[in-house]
């Protein structure tokens, strides 16, 4: 890795990518030889992210190292620990919190997934069909997309299939972090794939999300945009 692969990390991608691979910060230390508070300070942005620890990073992390944000200009992210809990209560007390008022980072969805209890889990289920917006039902499909069981694989299947206008969010996210293209021009390329800036680049990045174990959501929408970009990569 060279010094401008590591300059485009923040303390903030860390933490996203730890939280997607499901390891707690205590783990990330026992497994970097780094202290926890040296981390913790690292993906807080109290300390620079440097070459040696994104390397350490990324021989613990792998492919998780390389799951971004999306990039729409509203994205809503954690501040702290304080928050995550603050969420979670939220969550199972029934209030959607932040899953209505705008785009989850992957970091929200990662984090937020495993601390879940069955009445979070069920909120979440049922936001996915009945929210009132397609904003919290898009949300609430990214969350339950990294829940495991085959019956919310499945939902998130009948979901993005029945629900054009989730579908097209999830679709755009998709494509957004996939490429980090504006969110415009993911919608765009959500419509119509084949319009990509580099059709054959997304396909490549899509075909490893078909596969991915962790999330359904994720799975689905790579399938489905490989499907109709496949007149572009004819050409």
């Amino acid at each position: 890795m060279s010094a401008n692969d590591a300059s485009e990390e923040t303390g903030e991608s860390l933490r996203s990518a730890r939280l997607y691979v499901g390891l707690s910060l205590s783990q990330m230390a026992a497994q970097t030889a780094y202290s926890k508070a040296y981390l913790g300070q690292v993906e807080t942005g109290l300390r620079p992210v440097t070459l040696d620890v994104v390397t350490a990073y990324e021989r613990v992390l792998g492919d998780g190292m390389r799951r971004r944000d999306i990039t729409h200009p509203r994205l809503m992210k954690i501040k702290d620990s304080g928050h995550l809990e603050k969420i979670r209560q939220a969550v199972e007390s029934g209030d959607p919190s932040i899953f209505a008022e705008g785009p989850t980072s992957s970091s929200i969805d990662a984090a937020v997934a495993p601390v879940v209890g069955p009445e979070g889990v069920r909120n979440f289920r049922r936001w996915a069909v009945e929210g009132k917006t397609s904003t919290l039902r898009a949300n609430a499909v990214s969350i339950v997309g990294f829940l495991p069981g085959r019956e919310n694989a499945e939902l998130v299947a009948k979901v993005l299939d029945e629900d054009a206008k989730v579908r097209r969010l999830c679709l755009a996210s998709e494509v957004s972090r996939l490429t980090q293209i504006d969110w415009q021009t993911s919608l765009r390329v959500a419509d119509d794939p084949t319009t990509a800036p580099d059709p054959k680049k997304l396909a490549a990045k899509l075909a490893k999300e078909a596969v991915d174990p962790k999330d359904s959501e994720s799975r689905w929408c790579a399938g489905y945009l490989l499907q109709r970009l496949a007149p572009a990569l004819a050409r």
